[in-house]
Order: C-alpha cells, then structure tokens, then sequence
C-alpha cells in the first residue's frame, strides 16, 4: 500500500492537533464553545470534518464499530448473536453513530458551507456537501426517518422532529448536484494536499466521487421509481466520470503505528490486540467462500478470513466448552449439505451460525479471523498460529466506502433490472476482476506465496461464473451479481445490507439457529441518545419498519 495512503490519517491528526494549538485564543471573555463562523479556519473545518467522518465510518469508536457492524451481522457477513432479531440489538448499540454524526463532521459541515458560501472557498463548500449527502443517505439506510430540515440549529431547537426518508434522499441528491458546481468552480484558493485525506487535494476525484454517488443513490431507488432511475443512471453513463479504477475509490487509510497516536484499523485492534473480542466470522460467509463455487474456494478466501488453527477440538468437557456447538444438534429447519454448522466447513474453520447467542468461551486464539483485506491482518498460509498485535500488516489496512469494484456491480444490477446503456455480463465481470486486483495485491509480500491467488485462479473462477451467468434466468442472473457484489464488499457495512435488502439476495442465505428468529430488521431501532433527549422522535414499534426505498417483496423473516 502506498506509504501516503498509510500515514495520512495520521497527518491529519497532527496537523488538527497544531493547528488548534496556534489558533486558539485563551482570553477568558471569549466562549471557546461557541466559535462564531467568522473566528474560524475553514481549512482546520474542512480537514476537521474529514477526519471526524473518517473515524465515524471506520467505526474508530468501539460502540460506533457495534452499530455500523450491525448490517455485516443481519446478512451474514459477520455473525449476529440474537438469537432473535429483536433482541440482537438495543438502542444504546447505535448511540455513537447518531452522536458522531450529529454533534461531529455534520456541525463542522454547517459551518464550512456558511464559511465557504460567504468567502468564496467553493471548493471547501463542495467536498463539505458531499460527505454531507453520503451521511445522509446512510443515516436513512440504516434508521429511516432522521432529523435533517430542523437539526444543527443548537441553541435555536434543542428537539428537530425527524424528517420524510424519502424527502432526505432527495435533499442529498440536491446536494451532490450542489458539490459538483461548487467543485467545477474556480475559487481564489482550493483544498490543500495535506489533510484531504481521502484525495489529497485532487478535486477532480472529488467530482467522480459525487457522480458516483449519485449513482448509488438512483440504484438503491430503482424500485421507487424505475424511469428515473433509468434516466439518471444513463445521463451518468453519458458523462462519463464515475469510478471506474482503484486510483479513484473512496476509503479510509490505515497505518500500523500503534502509538502517539494509534493509526491502526479498528478491527485490527480489536481482534489481533484486544482478546477476546467475541467477534465470530460466520459460517454461512466463510462456507460461500470455500465451498460455494464449483471452480473451487474463492481466490479471496486467504485473504478474507485466517485460520488460527487447523484441528477442531474432540468434544470432551474442554472441547465442548471451547466449542459449545460440538454439543448441539443440526438444526431441523437447516438443509442437510447447504446450509453449515459447527464443524462442517473443515480445515479449522472456526465461526459461528446466525443467531448463536452462546457466550464466550476461551477461544479467542482459535477462532477463524479477518485476514490480510481489508484491515491490514495476516494472510492465511497454513501456519495456524494465534495472531498477535505484530501480525501480518500490523493494522494497515482500509475502510472501504465505494469501490470501484462496488461501482461495476451497480452497473450489472441496473443494466439488467432498469435496461440502461451498459452490458450487464461485461460490468460483472470488470466488478470480479477489479475487487480480485484490490485483494490479491493488497498486501504486497503475499505475492508469489505458494498459498497466493494465480491468474489462473482468477481466470477459472471467472470463466464459471460468467458461463453460469450466460445459462441462467432472470432472476438467476440477479442473484449471481448480487453474490458478486456481497463477497466483494467484505468489510463494508452499509452495501452489502442495502443489497440484501433490495434485492432479497443472495438467494438460500442461511437460516438463523432458531427456527422462528421473528421479524427481519428493515430499520434499526432510534439511538438512546436519539429517544432520550428529544420528545419528537419515538421508539419504533417493531424494526420491521422498512426504509421508503426498501419495496421488494422477498420475505426476509427466517
């Protein structure tokens, strides 16, 4: 990984840090609570904010990491305690995705675009609205109705009632027309290199960015309304700048420094440092990808998941406490040679099933955990030996938001579901190859490893799927683009449950351990910090309660 991408987080960081230093003034008579937009550095802002979305869509904050994490959990990605869907989750586990937003990068966004739209530094204002509109949208995605019209207001409304999810989707697309002008402008001074942390200063990738998103946007809608969805994403094709190339993806950089300040991956730190994280890897997730393919385990697979050991334990009184699940039967409702359990998948793949609500025994140095992608973990070449906080990496991976790889698989879905201007087969095959490169060669030690992904692999593992692509139906086809796009999101918490979603895919998912699991989670439960401190908005009644986009009829309940 280039050393740029590595460290600049934490440039970031110093750079606040100094430059808060040497701006603040201490005379008594002023209130440092309440800066006025005029006695601030929009350049300290603009990085400010950068960084505090960074660290709230990198889950940075252990109870933040609890609720982004939620939507890996609900489809399978990462397993789900429960064991129903009500009780996996309680209100106080998104209490820091609210909180960061709210009282983090969306003030700091508040006053850049007041700052910005005063001085001119439309540039600044640009890059604010475009973080701003992918918040947003995730906000909704994950809770639905949110304030936004009556928020940010401080002193002025103390309780903004919620706003139409549907309205909020609109307004962040407004936005993302909005940060393109002010993008395309030309301002008396632009963003600087150093603190973008993103893009480092490259406002044209910024531009690329906003288009992208706006094709998200009009994807995730396409069951709203299939003609403007259709109609947006070809005037998007037309123009012709959306990511289409690793140089152009949106994600958040990590390091292996481990002090002064910490700039590793959260998920390094919690599972190669802080034991026992009681983070399982799911046995439908790991089973898709050793077992799921008839060309044979998925090339990403050693780089997605590293086995710390090769046996099981026997099942006497230590091996069953170790791996409670050496006691328990196969479930009823489960399809015998589909669907995995305990012991199944083999080769010391060690997880859990959906909705497993067993505790934690001590198995931290044996369980199955992430690997080299995309938290910056070690490769999985038979050692099995325990991870350390020196393994592999050493925490210099990535947060992944929009890939380009993501971007081609938008492109599949669309063109076969909407009929827009683009070859389904062709982008599912450009989304395969472009998340096999970002893996494979993420780590560059790993290349040339006898365990490493060939070419060959890859072509082989191409080749099928695009021939079962080319013999399926319809909905055939849709699934095996929606599986693509799931295996390729790993370590992404929003896409993969959106799709799922939307989509009902991928199609014979595994059953939760109960049998009768109660309603599938549509919508999160509202924060604490949300039902607590604000009479306007509620609890809801169930979480089946579906965000407006969220139309498809496949019952998700099991």
């Amino acid at each position: 990984m280039n050393t740029k991408y590595k460290i600049s987080l934490f440039v970031l960081a110093v750079l606040i840090i100094f430059s808060a230093c040497e701006t603040v003034d201490l005379d008594v008579n002023d209130d440092p609570n309440n800066a006025t937009p005029e006695a601030s550095d929009i350049t300290l802002l603009t990085n400010g904010a950068m960084l505090n979305f960074s660290k709230w869509i990198s889950e940075e904050d252990e109870d933040n990491r609890a609720g982004f994490e939620a939507g890996m959990e609900v489809v399978r990605m990462l397993h789900m305690y429960g064991p129903l869907y009500d009780n996996a989750y309680e209100p106080g586990d998104f209490d820091d995705i609210w909180r960061q937003a709210y009282a983090g990068h969306l003030v700091d966004i508040k006053t850049i675009k007041e700052i910005g739209t005063e001085t001119g530094l439309l540039h600044h204002v640009g890059v604010a609205q475009v973080l701003e509109s992918y918040t947003l949208t995730t906000l909704v995605d994950y809770f639905g109705d949110i304030p936004y019209t009556q928020a940010l207001q401080g002193a002025a409304e103390f309780n903004p009632i919620v706003d139409d999810d549907a309205e909020v989707y609109a307004i962040a697309l407004t936005l993302l027309d909005n940060a393109i002008a002010n993008l395309e402008s030309e301002p008396p001074t632009s963003i600087a290199s150093t603190g973008d942390v993103f893009f480092f200063g490259n406002i044209s990738k910024w531009i690329t960015l906003a288009k992208t998103l706006k094709l998200r946007i009009y994807n995730n809608t396409r069951l709203v309304d299939p003609a403007a969805s259709q109609a947006g994403i070809n005037a998007l094709l037309a123009d012709g700048d959306i990511i289409d190339e690793a140089s152009e993806d949106f994600s958040v950089f990590f390091g292996s420094q481990s002090s002064a300040p910490d700039i590793r991956h959260p998920q390094f730190i919690n599972n190669y440092e802080n034991t026992p994280s009681g983070e399982y890897m799911s046995m439908y997730f790991m089973n898709l990808l050793v077992n799921g393919f008839d060309s044979g385990p998925d090339p990403r697979l050693r780089y997605y998941i590293y086995r710390q050991v090769e046996e099981f334990p026997e099942a006497d009184a230590q091996g069953i406490f170790d791996f409670p699940c050496l006691a328990e039967s196969y479930p009823t409702h489960y399809t015998p040679g589909v669907d995995p359990f305990c012991t199944s998948i083999g080769s010391g793949y060690w997880g859990r099933i959906h909705g497993d609500a067993q505790g934690l025994p001590s198995d931290s140095d044996k369980i199955s955990t992430w690997g080299t992608y995309p938290i910056g973990g070690t490769f999985d070449n038979n050692s099995f030996s325990a991870v350390t906080r020196t393994s592999g990496m050493g925490g210099a991976g990535i947060q992944p938001v929009i890939l380009s790889s993501y971007v081609y698989f938008i492109r599949a879905e669309a063109a076969l579901e909407l009929g827009t201007n683009d070859d389904a087969a062709t982008m599912l095959e450009a989304g395969m190859r472009a998340s096999f490169d970002k893996v494979i060669n993420f780590d560059p030690t790993t290349i040339g490893d006898p365990f490493a992904a060939t070419s060959g692999d890859v072509d082989d593992y191409i080749a099928d799927i695009l021939a079962d692509f080319g013999a399926a139906s319809e909905e055939e086809k849709l699934n095996i683009i929606m599986t693509q796009a799931y295996i390729a999101a790993w370590g992404n918490p929003v896409e993969p449950y959106n799709n799922y979603r939307r989509t009902g895919m991928p199609l014979e998912i595994q059953p939760t351990q109960s049998a009768n699991p109660g309603v599938f989670i549509h919508s999160f439960k509202y924060p604490s910090v949300a039902i607590d401190n604000n009479p306007n908005i509620n609890p809801k009644e169930n979480q089946g309660i579906r965000v407006f986009w969220d139309l498809n009829t496949t019952n998700l309940d099991f």
